[in-house]
């Protein structure tokens, strides 16, 4: 795993503190440094117009995050450079996703780091589902970090990497391994079948047979997997992949009741699967697991 720079995308929120807290534990095991990045939302239009008219003080509200911003990022390097880890600060207004990811072209960064939610009500109206438009643009992993679940800020002990057996992208699998090397995590990949999908085509008896086919489908796409880890990483290793198989009406409740009932501590899963044929950027499988995950996720795309 190879991350030289961090992106730490924060709007001021719980959410955004924790996501510091992932890319301090990260950068410490990879040896890059963070970049703190705070858009300033600035309204376009009728709301802007309409927001002014109610309230002059728009100008002093922006200056105000401005100050608090400036703040945080003073304790963030004072907190970051303590630990070795370089720490730079930059504040920009703009609509928050697309300044995100041109930031984040710009400046090469290998992980992007934020909250899954924004921070106040104004900025939810005005920016929208800022997480959702950074996952479906950027080119590099996304970590979307979870508020209700506390992250210690010193171990991973549980990684879930959801696989889609009728696609053959690999690079949630081979960052999650990555991972586990670092931090001596287990692994577990998991296959959500849905059950819709065959309710009109086989008989009910005939679902355990589909069921103990993908048990078969997976272990052995886990285990090609892991061998390519090994023969591109040049190690062997340390454990072994556990895998399992959920079923349910929707896969991504299935993926999130699994990880909640074990306790996982991150989820890693690509933007996109197949099923058939093609799907969009960010399949409807990550985009609905990520607000129903019990934990942070990190989606990249293949």
């Amino acid at each position: 795993m190879k991350i030289d720079t961090i992106l730490w995308a924060t709007d001021g929120s719980q959410e955004a503190d924790l996501a510091l807290g992932y890319a301090k534990f990260l950068a410490g095991l990879t040896g890059a440094g963070i970049i703190g990045l705070h858009v300033i939302p600035v309204p376009g239009g009728l709301f802007f117009e309409a927001l002014r008219e109610r309230d002059a003080s728009f100008d002093e509200w922006q200056k105000d995050i401005e100050s608090q911003a400036g703040d945080r990022f003073a304790d963030a390097k004072k907190e970051l450079e303590e630990s070795g880890i370089p720490f730079e600060g930059v504040l920009v207004r703009g609509e928050p996703a697309e300044e995100i990811l041109a930031f984040a072209d710009k400046r090469k960064v290998g992980l992007i780091a934020m909250g899954k939610r924004g921070h106040s009500l104004l900025e939810k109206v005005v920016v929208g589902s800022e997480t959702g438009k950074v996952l479906r643009g950027a080119h590099v992993p996304v970590l979307a970090v979870k508020r209700d679940r506390p992250f210690d800020g010193g171990s991973l002990r549980k990684i879930l990497v959801p696989v889609d057996l009728s696609d053959e992208a690999e690079s949630a699998f081979m960052f999650a391994l990555d991972l586990a090397g670092l931090t001596g995590a287990e692994v577990t990949a998991i296959y959500a079948l849905r059950l819709d999908m065959y309710a009109q085509d086989i008989p009910a008896g005939a679902l355990e047979i589909v069921i103990k086919e993908s048990y078969s489908e997976l272990a052995r796409t886990a285990s090609d997997l892991g061998g390519k880890f090994e023969e591109s990483r040049g190690v062997k290793l340390a454990k072994p992949v556990a895998t399992d198989v959920v079923h349910g009406i929707s896969p991504a409740l299935s993926i999130a009741e699994y990880a909640r009932d074990n306790d996982a501590d991150l989820i890693v899963i690509n933007t996109h699967g197949r099923t058939g044929i093609s799907r969009l950027v960010l399949g409807s499988v990550t985009e609905r697991l990520i607000p129903e995950s019990p934990c942070s996720v990190i989606a990249l795309k293949p």
